[in-house]
């Protein structure tokens, strides 16, 4: 067992040390602010906070663990050995970094309380981000701490274990589940014009013969990314791997995706969900009423209860869709992550509960970060796309994380020339 001599156990102390040694490196832990207790403990123990009490391993603590609210910290990086580190420390700390400060600053997504830039969508920028500045944002370098921060701890005969539970995950994000069929007039019109006008006489055609049901529509292929599914996945590995996220909110200017009315869309869910997980995804700007009513349409129409969500395009605003979520019976929410950008947006690839920094409390609420939206990389090459993958898969052979890959529905659109079946096979197949 770890023993931690902490004066002040505040609330972000007793997250992080919870989030770090029991979920992360899955090993007991406690903490104390009795001396003797300290001093007598025979087995691996430091100390944490301004100053070390003798020659014991002493982390130091920059403050941010005791403080409340958001304040702007200047972050001036250095180094730990090769690895990129905030929150310098004095010479005395055994560390040359507060390692709790700067990993709490990092998966609370701290930053993204403070004034930003949105992008184009609304959504926090990755160029914005701290990782993304200091060039660590391909990086779980908060798992890459604790790794080397177990082998720091380890001492002696005792050595701290480091396991992990680590997974591949597949989502799959369905704003739309035709492309045509049961879009609505208003919809198909303007999809039809803008193929005049930019003169896509085949797409305009291929529309109408869709619509005359002549031919199958362009989104019309989730069997197909079932059957890729299953010739590698079986059975319950395929039901905890892949997750297919489902619109079921109201028609707006924004969300003109299948109604939820259609009773072909929702034996079509039924049908995937026989063979993998399913999850909700919310209306885009979705408030509190939406997401308890699309919640409650979800159970009713598929007979199942809500464990999976996600927000639009991974739109989410610190802290409000968290917030959201908090009050509804979801559990997981997968929207950690750059859609247009591969990397980690809270620099792990572990799970972590939602802490609320204006309520200074952990919620029961957990995030599912991913590494990779293909929507960050379809541009590319497929040489291009496979290398972006490959990297993904590198940067998480030494932390032991996991790798989660996103895809919208579109990403298979037959009428485009696309790359996604492909490296979904790829993903599977290694």
């Amino acid at each position: 067992m770890i023993l931690i001599y902490c004066p002040d156990l505040t609330a972000r102390k007793q997250y992080i040390f919870k989030h770090i040694f029991k979920r992360m490196m899955q090993t007991d832990y406690d903490v104390t602010s009795d001396l003797s207790a300290f001093v007598s403990h025979d087995g691996i123990k430091f100390s944490y906070g301004n100053k070390p009490l003798g020659d014991e391993m002493f982390i130091w603590s920059m403050g941010l663990l005791d403080e409340h609210g958001i304040d702007d910290h200047a972050i001036e990086m250095t180094f730990w050995d090769d690895l990129p580190a905030f929150f310098a420390a004095p010479e005395t700390s055994s560390l040359p970094f507060d390692i709790f400060s700067a990993a709490f600053y990092l998966i609370t997504r701290y930053e993204e309380y403070l004034p930003q830039v949105k992008d184009e969508y609304g959504r926090y920028s990755p160029q914005e981000s701290v990782a993304y500045k200091n060039n660590f944002l391909a990086l779980p370098l908060v798992d890459l701490w604790m790794n080397k921060l177990s082998s720091e701890l380890s001492v002696g005969e005792i050595t701290l274990s480091r396991k992990r539970n680590t997974h591949k995950k597949i989502t799959f994000e369905i704003g739309s589940f035709y492309k045509y069929r049961h879009r609505g007039i208003l919809v198909n019109l303007r999809s039809f014009s803008k193929s005049v006008r930019q003169l896509n006489l085949s797409r305009a055609v291929n529309q109408l013969r869709v619509l005359l049901n002549l031919a199958i529509d362009p989104y019309d292929n989730i069997q197909s990314i079932l059957d890729v599914l299953r010739a590698t996945i079986s059975g319950r590995s395929l039901r905890e791997q892949v997750i297919f996220f489902y619109h079921l909110g109201n028609f707006t200017g924004t969300d003109t995706g299948t109604t939820y009315k259609s009773k072909t869309y929702i034996e079509q869910i039924k049908h995937v969900g026989d063979y993998t997980n399913l999850g909700l995804r919310f209306s885009s700007n979705a408030d509190q009423r939406q997401v308890l009513q699309e919640e409650k349409r979800f159970e009713e129409l598929l007979k199942r209860p809500l464990g999976a969500t996600m927000a639009a395009m991974s739109k989410i605003s610190m802290p409000g869709h968290y917030k959201l979520l908090v009050d509804t019976k979801s559990v997981e929410d997968y929207s950690m992550g750059y859609v247009n950008m591969p990397g980690y947006r809270a620099s792990t690839s572990q799970p972590f509960y939602f802490y609320d920094l204006d309520y200074e409390v952990q919620t029961p609420l957990v995030i599912k970060p991913y590494a990779l939206h293909y929507n960050a990389i379809m541009m590319q090459t497929l040489d291009g796309q496979m290398a972006s993958v490959r990297s993904v898969k590198n940067s998480l052979k030494h932390s032991g994380g996991n790798l989660t890959v996103q895809f919208y529905l579109e990403h298979f659109d037959s009428e485009i020339n696309s790359h996604a079946m492909k490296i979904l096979k790829y993903l599977i197949d290694e």
